[in-house]
């Protein structure tokens, strides 16, 4: 009779290790320890599929977008960084790590 493996979180981090970070839907860096599930057509107005983003992403895009908002964009097929302050904030987090957080400014 085989002995079972009591600890084999050995063999879970080498596969961990070696599958390919997600991006992130809304600026593309890879994905870190913490990642948030979004709602691109927000689940009050009928939307089921989920996209991974950075917390500070998610946090962007509450910040600066209704759920109106939102299913107009997904509706004409125009990406959220047309505007204006999610184009700057892309651009301003694309050198920053995976794991990197900062308080988010409220808009709308």
């Amino acid at each position: 009779m085989a002995r079972k493996i009591r600890d084999a979180s050995w063999l879970v981090d080498e596969a961990a290790a070696e599958a390919p970070a997600e991006p992130c839907w809304l600026c593309g860096r890879p994905l870190g320890k913490t990642v948030d599930r979004f709602h691109p057509i927000p689940k009050s107005r009928g939307g089921r599929d989920t996209v991974p983003v950075h917390p500070i992403c998610r946090e962007t895009i509450d910040a600066n977008f209704t759920a109106s908002e939102l299913v107009r964009h997904a509706e004409s097929g125009t990406p959220l960084t047309d505007n204006e302050t999610v184009a700057r904030f892309v651009k301003w987090v694309a050198g920053k790590p995976a794991d990197f957080h900062s308080a988010t400014k409220t808009g709308r």
